[in-house]
């Protein structure tokens, strides 16, 4: 399984755009630790989401989902 980001981080508003959620919605996951994000330096509200720990977790994911299983040829 191969997966690409484009970027290992984005805004909190970048990540409402690409995942349809609400801001609020997201503030939230990121308060509750679902999303893993950088905290915002010293006078900002900039939370930058960690696109790399989301990457990992979905591959994660579908590897217990398929079981384990690779395909021909992976290793």
């Amino acid at each position: 399984m191969k997966i690409c980001i484009d970027t290992p981080y984005v805004t909190v508003a970048e990540f409402v755009r690409r995942s349809g959620q609400s801001d609020s919605a997201i503030r939230k996951a990121v308060d509750q630790g679902i999303y893993l994000a950088l905290p915002p330096p010293p006078g900002s509200k900039a939370i930058m989401i960690n696109m790399v720990h989301l990457a990992m977790e979905a591959a994660e994911q579908a590897e217990r989902v398929r079981g384990g299983k690779t395909e021909a040829g992976d290793e």
